[in-house]
């Protein structure tokens, strides 16, 4: 979209000092971090290779993206980018590339001519890091000075406090940029932003929706149960009415003969039950080995139930 002196398609470009101004203009802006990503580079340790994506940020950036590393590693801090060191912290799937089966960590990659240091490696547990798996990140500073620094930085991350309205903040942000860098307000295509709370929600709905579902189904695969027990246990009875006749004939009362049929009933319940939560649990068990062969294919990384719904059904 035309709009005053800005060209059709012209993308725009921040800097730290435009970032730093969004910062003091928004006082709800807990931190912010640059995030500058150039073309797939190739990246190397010895003989070992491959094409990864080589994103520069700071050291706010793996809290924003709620990003988890090892145990053993750490994350930048904010000597890394002051001081331009050539640290890095790379996914799983550059780790096992480069690596193989050995400890990545304190050992050195190359990326564009210049070695960096490994200082973490980031986890595969959640959503959140699957699409990580083939990133390699290092400080904003080093990646202008060491790396790219034709590559304009195009995008920023950025966390709010709790108290903020995300909804509010994003109009009023869109608004001050649109301002700064003269195009029209009402123009999406210009600027994107992406509010993790709006797709936090509607994922929220979602899987309220599918639970919902699921207890509706299992209620009524309750009430199929009942209904079949209690035919089976009928068609027990019928067959056993000369068995029930002859106790009565001894001396058995109803109430007796009751009881004993309602605690066979029970016990075969029971035994059932415990043979269904140990068969659904080996299950589980064959799904979570499944799921942890294919862990770079499925964002789906454990299986598992409720005990207490288990044992309520």
């Amino acid at each position: 979209m035309k709009y005053k002196n800005i060209r059709e398609g012209e993308q725009l470009h921040f800097d730290l000092h435009f970032l730093n101004r969004i910062k003091k203009q928004f006082p709800g802006i807990k931190a912010i971090s640059p995030e500058i990503t150039g073309p797939y580079s190739q990246v190397m340790n010895k003989a070992k290779s491959g094409l990864f994506k080589i994103i520069g940020i700071n050291e706010n950036y793996m809290g924003i993206k709620i990003l988890k590393i090892n145990e053993d590693g750490r994350y930048f801090n904010k000597g890394d980018d002051e001081n331009t060191r050539n640290v890095t912290i790379i996914g799983e799937n550059v780790s096992t590339t480069l690596f193989n089966n050995q400890k990545a960590l304190g050992k050195s990659i190359n990326i564009a001519g210049i070695d960096f240091k490994v200082i973490g490696v980031l986890k595969n547990d959640d959503i959140f890091s699957a699409s990580e798996i083939n990133s390699v990140y290092v400080p904003f500073s080093s990646y202008i000075n060491c790396i790219d620094n034709k590559t304009p930085l195009r995008a920023f991350c950025l966390y709010l406090n709790k108290e903020v309205d995300s909804k509010r903040f994003e109009n009023e942000l869109r608004a001050f940029i649109a301002n700064k860098y003269q195009f029209a307000y009402s123009d999406k295509q210009a600027l994107q932003i992406i509010n993790f709370e709006t797709q936090t929600s509607a994922f929220e709905g979602l899987f309220d929706g599918l639970k919902m579902f699921i207890w509706i189904v299992g209620i009524w695969f309750l009430i199929s149960g009942i209904v079949g027990v209690s035919n089976i246990m009928f068609v027990v009875i019928k067959e056993r009415s000369s068995e029930i006749g002859i106790r009565k004939a001894v001396g058995a009362t109803p109430k007796s003969i009751l009881v004993l049929m309602l605690t066979e009933s029970v016990i075969i319940t029971v035994i059932s039950g415990i043979i269904g939560l140990i068969s659904g649990a080996a299950i589980l068990e064959i799904i979570n080995w499944l799921l942890e062969s294919a862990r770079h294919a499925t964002m789906i990384k454990h299986a598992e139930i409720d005990i207490n719904v288990a044992v309520l059904a």
